[in-house]
């Protein structure tokens, strides 16, 4: 008696294990994972390609006509949104990521200024 219920609970446990592992499968290939999330780190990477290329245009430009590292004074870092797409997502969350870019091109167009000596 004792057995038959442990081969029972056995199966039971066994069935319920396969049938959890199946939905689960099927609610994250229902998300359309991989798709759905790499066009939104393509969309992120291009925000911060823009902001990176435009922050260290204009931090060179800054460099060479001997102005103060301000990223603030810096308009298109203030709107954030230069060369934005509607494909791209929300224009905030462009802002986000642009922004980033910038700050981190203009950073490093000082950094290389000074050390080419730029600002002499």
């Amino acid at each position: 008696m004792k057995s038959s219920i442990i081969r029972i609970s056995a199966a039971a446990l066994l069935t319920f294990g396969a049938a959890s592992a199946q939905a689960i499968a099927a609610t994250q290939w229902d998300r359309s994972y991989p798709q759905r999330y790499e066009w939104r780190d393509a969309y992120e990477r291009r925000a911060f390609d823009n902001g990176e290329h435009d922050g260290y245009s204009k931090g060179i430009d800054d460099v060479r006509h001997h102005r103060r590292a301000d990223v603030d004074r810096q308009k298109w870092y203030r709107k954030g949104d230069h060369d934005y797409d509607h494909h791209y997502g929300t224009r905030d969350a462009y802002r986000v990521d642009y922004r980033r870019g910038f700050e981190r091109g203009y950073d490093r167009a000082f950094r290389e200024g000074y050390r080419e000596g730029w600002r002499r």
